[in-house]
């Protein structure tokens, strides 16, 4: 799914609620005044009505509750220069200079001829007639004025631009708290978060304040645990191998001898696996041949690595890693294959991948997940805790790699993917 900013998103539906506004206030407009052009035309045709035998100096008088008045403008001008908007068959309603008129037409219908009335002649001219022959023009006294729609498309306007002004400002503090978040996730001690107000943002901060600070003692009585415990337990350990050395019984010295060591061992990797899952093992990545690391992995066994058969192409590309935290990847899957197998380990150094291939049995699916460590139920001599292979696997993944696990043809195959 795209990602849509709430920013954008909310601007978006303020300009769109702006639009739709305007418009609906131009229509309305339109509306109006088209209306208020119909309404003056009946007040217009009401008007002629009610001159019906008026005197001439009378007009204005019995045309005042019509808001109609008799006008001095000139015919000729009005039909030279006004805007016809609605007529009939004697008069002709016309816009000019934002007023409208009701003026007689240019041209009269001719009179109906004598025999249409019975032979007896021209009937009396009705009152139209009149009006037209005088060439009396009538003025619409109620101007109208767009000014109040303008004035409430305005007030609309503002309040909404003030509104979106608002919401705008709260969305700014909450990506400014997004980005203070980002830098206290990023930041080795705890940084209060700037509190600016006391709205539902503000007590965002403060119970993210709260709880960054709790985390923050956590993690530091979690290093004060892990650096006192093994301390303490380095210490019997080194007593241990002094002891060691003056068993009389070989056998036994040898047997100690390897507890130690693989409780020392298990010391290093419970510190390395502290830093990996805190993420503060910060990666130092430098182009190097892969033969050369895996000589440094080999190194690191402190084993015999006879067993181990490298098989490389003549040309292998540098790759960017972290040369002594790969190595210790490359060293826990060498001594995991080691340990599981009698027979000789193949590492295939090929472009884009380097694989350990070993005979042995196909691990279990309930050991599989190397992204969790201590997936063993129990320890023996034969099967530890899975951390060699989650160290090997968060090595991987933290360089951006991919550890696969197959088992081919009775070969039990890791394969970093670059």
């Amino acid at each position: 799914m795209r990602k849509i900013s709430i920013i954008t998103l909310i601007s978006t539906f303020f300009a769109l609620c702006l639009v739709v506004i305007n418009i609906a206030l131009a229509l309305e407009y339109k509306r109006q005044k088209s209306e208020l052009s119909y309404f003056a035309f009946q007040r217009f045709v009401m008007a002629v009505r009610l001159l019906k035998d008026v005197p001439l100096e009378r007009f204005n008088e019995h045309l005042k509750p019509l808001h109609v008045k008799i006008s001095s403008m000139p015919t000729q001008t009005l039909h030279d220069r006004g805007e016809v908007l609605l007529e009939d068959p004697l008069f002709e309603m016309m816009r000019y200079e934002k007023k409208l008129y009701f003026v007689p037409k240019k041209d009269l219908p001719p009179p109906p001829p004598p025999h249409a009335f019975g032979g007896f002649g021209m009937p009396p001219p009705p009152l139209p007639i009149r009006l037209v022959h005088e060439k009396i023009v009538l003025e619409d006294e109620g101007l109208f004025s767009p000014y109040r729609v303008w004035i409430l498309g305005g007030v609309i306007n503002l309040l909404m631009l003030l509104f979106f002004g608002v919401v705008l400002k709260k969305l700014l503090r909450l990506r400014h708290l997004k980005s203070a978040i980002e830098h206290v996730g990023d930041a080795q001690t705890f940084q209060a978060i700037g509190v600016e107000s006391e709205d539902e943002l503000g007590e965002i901060a403060t119970e993210f304040n709260h709880a960054v600070e709790k985390i923050h003692h956590l993690k530091e009585a979690r290093t004060l645990f892990l650096r006192n415990i093994l301390h303490e337990l380095k210490t019997p350990i080194m007593k241990g191998k002094i002891v060691c050395h003056s068993l009389e019984n070989v056998k036994h010295q040898s047997q100690m001898e390897r507890i130690f060591e693989r409780l020392e061992t298990l010391l290093e990797e419970m510190v390395k696996v502290e830093k990996l899952s805190s993420n503060e093992w910060v990666l130092e990545p430098k182009a190097y041949r892969m033969i050369d690391v895996l000589d440094h992995a080999r190194d690191l066994l402190l084993c015999d690595a006879s067993r181990i058969e490298v098989h490389s192409e003549e040309f292998i590309p540098l790759i960017l890693i972290d040369f002594e935290l790969f190595a210790t990847a490359l060293k826990n899957l060498l001594d995991n294959a080691l340990k599981h197998s009698t027979q000789k380990v193949d590492v295939v150094i090929e472009e884009g991948m380097v694989s350990i291939e070993s005979v042995g049995e196909a691990i279990a699916k309930e050991k599989m997940d190397f992204s969790r460590p201590f997936n063993r139920a129990v320890e023996s001599s034969s099967a530890g805790l899975g951390l060699g292979l989650y160290i090997a696997n968060a090595i991987v993944v933290k360089h951006g790699f991919a550890l696969e696990y197959l088992h081919v043809k009775g070969k039990n195959c890791f394969r970093i993917r670059f």
